[in-house]
């Protein structure tokens, strides 16, 4: 299995067993991002987790999945509007803790697939297409950033692991992008980072 997949599976163990006796009033508890409450958090995770689903084993799914999300969010829907608008087409309306147990059901499927995918094939994303090793990298990060939001609002400290390195290398690479997709120059020099691993 590419390591990479593993390390996004055991992010999203990690946030899922934080929640595993969670109710639907829990659910319903508002984070401190952008007002969304943990049922919009799993939401919006279980939905772009089917959507990296998608672009890799089914191409056209995803090109007509991205066209639907883009042209909604264009007319002024905001992402929670488009997550509900997907889960009551596609999932039979699933809210509260059903949809935490489907997102606890999904995330093991996305996480095989991809560490049986070769790490260098593209597959198809809102921007550039990117290979699998980083697609499921990005999933991993992610889970790991809104997941900080489930944490912070249940008092909880997540240990990480080292495979928290994955997300600080994905920073570090994206420098250059980060400027380039705002068509500008990148200062230089590039940043040296060193960073002391859980471990």
């Amino acid at each position: 299995m590419m390591q990479e997949a593993q390390d996004f599976r055991d992010e999203s163990d990690t946030l899922a067993a934080v929640l595993a006796n969670a109710d639907d009033s829990l659910l319903a508890t508002i984070t401190q991002f952008k007002g969304w409450t943990i049922e919009d958090v799993i939401g919006h995770l279980h939905i772009w987790n089917a959507a990296a689903l998608m672009t890799l084993q089914d191409p056209d799914a995803f090109k007509q999945f991205i066209k639907e999300m883009m042209t909604a969010l264009q007319a002024g829907k905001s992402h929670i509007d488009m997550q509900y608008a997907w889960l009551d087409e596609h999932a039979g309306g699933i809210r509260g803790r059903a949809l935490l147990d489907a997102y606890s059901d999904y995330y093991p499927k996305l996480a095989a697939a991809y560490g049986e995918a070769d790490p260098e094939h593209r597959v198809a994303w809102a921007g550039p297409d990117m290979t699998t090793r980083s697609k499921i990298i990005a999933r991993q990060m992610e889970s790991w950033s809104h997941g900080q939001e489930i944490f912070d609002i249940l008092g909880q400290e997540r240990a990480d692991g080292d495979r928290v390195r994955n997300i600080a290398h994905l920073g570090v690479t994206t420098y250059g992008w980060t400027y380039r997709n705002r068509r500008q120059e990148p200062p230089a020099p590039k940043p040296f980072v060193q960073l002391t691993a859980p471990s």
